[in-house]
């Protein structure tokens, strides 16, 4: 036998069933609707698609609604501003008539909605679901669409199918919630009391669920796509590498290119971190227009990238694809005035060749970069050899870092000469290492080294001590001007208050700023205009020679010479090593002499071995000589005893 509590659940449950509910009368929360709102944002970035809408119908008026509408660029629909009229063939009408997803990937290409008024718009692509109330009366409808051509992919119907869900269990909260009101307009106030303790109840139950389900979507948004760039991060490249792999055919293969922008660090150094965050999203959309929408992109970490595409097993295609990125990286970024370019090297490793799995070819195009970096090259391909010169390099990184302390690192010198005279004016400080394990270690193996690890900053400076120390005593000996030209790193000349440091150490070492000559490659110039200009313009303010070293290599061109005052050309070796023999070099070192004597520059020829090239390099007038022939680089004491003593005359 019932109890009378249980007799009033019960009737109070027939009244429920019994009210009538007018849904065009109900409204929705500011709350909920600002959910809505949220998840309309999100899911039109994360599908890449301007415009993400719920639509409200509204029978009475015969009137199709924007009700909720994403804030994307591209998204020509207002809310509330936009109403159609229905019976004129909307996408949506059909969504709701039809109770079922439609999806149109163009609708020009399609005979049966190449008329729809959307394409008034240029809306030609749609995918939308319909959205009922819990009497299965159509609240509207919740749909994508685009001004291109756009197959949305299972994941992206997905996704917003479980949005449909959630607006719809919204709905169906919402009804609820009117019929209650319903209710308590004709039960008691005891009733009342009770029906509103449930209405606080519904209200908090949709909020939890909403703020958990928020929650879900951020947290699987942020594991999976880096915030800046919208790309995807490691954990998302992987499932789609992975998935790319098992799809690829027996004649294709996957290439993989793990690429950083070197040096990133000092953007954010010399210009801020806002400057560094505009540069890698601006970068970023290069490499989404340059590649085709097959091609996946991915932030791994910091300046670092991803870019994996399958495709025909040829070497055009793989030079074509690094041809692509090398061109996206080297054009210069204008930001908030500044000119910026951002060097990059790459490491390549394909699939079936080098890995069978996407953690492999991550691991060993990442392997392949190092050594691009190490080496200086811009981009390196994985091979059998990579593994062990990945092992050499940790040795001797390993070996580098106590170098210093342990007395390794030491200065040579070689000297400079002045053609007309034949007298010794100065000399170039060469850095060296002997290591008791490794033996006489290559500069050109140890440098590149250095500038990746960050030792370079404490190795120049023992250079300038040493090297500025070494000069003032000769000067001292001689009682005459004695030059000493330094090398100095893009690290080193990036420095905050690299100008500032140079001119207290010529004050340390009572050496006049006339004396010192600054070697600096094309590297320093290509990485950031503003500071090289600015930098280059504060040291000659103080007297000091700024050289350009190897030029003729690499990126040199004549604009350099235009946009910086340098002192001094240095041409690089490789030109007068083939002078006997070559027509070509011939020329184009008679060229570069001449281009400096227009341009008021002093001309320094460097790698001179033979008679034949002083002769050549003299007829041309050029003005200081540098090599072999001259003098082979020595310890200070044997170039005091060998060039010294005879009162800087070369015969």
């Amino acid at each position: 036998m019932m109890n009378k509590a249980a007799e009033r659940h019960l009737q109070d449950e027939h009244l429920l069933d019994d009210i009538s509910v007018n849904t065009t009368e109900i409204c929705v929360p500011e709350d909920i609707f600002n959910s809505w709102q949220q998840t309309l944002d999100l899911i039109s970035e994360i599908v890449d698609t301007p415009a993400v809408l719920i639509m409200r119908i509204h029978k009475n008026d015969n009137k199709m609604e924007v009700f909720a509408s994403s804030k994307s660029t591209g998204n020509p629909y207002r809310r509330r501003h936009d109403n159609d009229n229905l019976g004129n063939g909307l996408y949506c009408e059909t969504v709701i008539a039809q109770n079922c997803e439609l999806h149109i990937p163009n609708a020009l290409k399609d005979s049966d909605w190449d008329h729809n008024p959307d394409l008034k718009l240029g809306m030609i692509a749609y995918c939308g679901l319909p959205l009922l109330w819990p009497d299965n009366i159509p609240f509207g409808t919740i749909c994508m669409l685009d001004n291109k051509e756009h197959s949305y992919s299972q994941k992206f119907r997905h996704l917003l199918a479980r949005f449909q869900e959630a607006v719809v269990t919204n709905l169906a909260t919402l009804y609820q919630q009117e019929k209650l009101r319903h209710l308590n307009q004709l039960l008691e106030t005891r009733v009342q009391l009770r029906t509103h303790e449930l209405a606080e109840l519904s209200t908090k139950l949709i909020r939890e669920i909403e703020s958990r389900t928020s929650a879900e979507f951020s947290l699987e948004y942020s594991k999976n796509y880096d915030e800046l760039t919208g790309l995807p991060m490691r954990s998302g490249l992987i499932d789609s590498l992975t998935q790319m792999l098992k799809q690829s055919k027996a004649t294709e293969t996957v290439t993989v290119l793990y690429f950083g922008l070197r040096k990133f660090k000092s953007i954010n150094d010399s210009y801020g971190y806002l400057i560094g965050d505009q540069v890698l999203s601006q970068f970023s959309q290069r490499l989404k227009q340059y590649l085709d929408k097959d091609t996946l992109i991915a932030r791994i970490a910091g300046s670092e990238f991803v870019i994996a595409r399958s495709h025909k097993k040829t070497v055009s295609n793989d030079l074509e694809l690094i041809t692509k990125i090398l061109d996206c990286c080297n054009a210069p970024f204008s930001l908030a005035g500044f000119t910026i370019t951002v060097p990059s090297c790459m490491g390549v490793a394909q699939f079936p060749t080098d890995a069978t799995t996407a953690e492999e070819l991550l691991q060993k195009s990442s392997a392949a970069m190092s050594i691009s970096k190490t080496e200086g090259a811009r981009y390196s391909f994985f091979n059998q050899d990579t593994q062990s010169s990945i092992e050499q390099r940790y040795q001797l990184e390993s070996h580098l870092v106590d170098a210093l302390n342990n007395q390794e690192l030491y200065l040579n010198y070689q000297p400079l000469v002045c053609l007309k005279t034949h007298r010794i004016l100065g000399a170039e400080a060469l850095l060296r290492w002997h290591n008791p394990v490794l033996g006489q270690v290559p500069p050109d193996k140890f440098i590149n080294l250095a500038e990746h690890n960050g030792q370079i900053i404490e190795i120049g400076n023992f250079v300038l001590h040493s090297a500025l120390a070494q000069a003032a005593h000769w000067q001292a000996l001689q009682q005459s001007d004695f030059r000493i030209a330094i090398n100095i790193s893009p690290l080193q000349f990036r420095a905050p208050n690299f100008a500032e440091h140079i001119a207290d150490l010529l004050t340390l070492y009572q050496l006049p700023t006339t004396s010192l000559e600054l070697e600096i490659t094309e590297g320093i110039l290509l990485q950031d205009e503003h500071l090289a200009h600015d930098s280059i313009k504060k040291l000659q303010a103080q007297g000091i020679r700024i050289s350009l070293d190897d030029f003729g290599t690499g990126y040199s061109s004549l604009s350099y010479l235009q946009k910086y005052s340098f002192n001094t050309l240095k041409i690089d070796r490789c030109f007068i090593t083939n002078l006997e023999k070559n027509e070509q070099d011939r020329e184009l070192t008679r060229a570069i002499i001449a281009m400096g004597k227009k341009l008021n520059l002093h001309v320094i020829a460097e790698g001179v071995e033979t008679q034949e090239q002083d002769r050549f390099i003299q007829s041309e007038d050029c003005d200081y000589g540098q090599g072999y022939l001259y003098g082979k680089p020595t310890s200070a004491d044997e170039f005091e005893t060998n060039y010294l003593a005879d009162l800087y005359s070369f015969q």
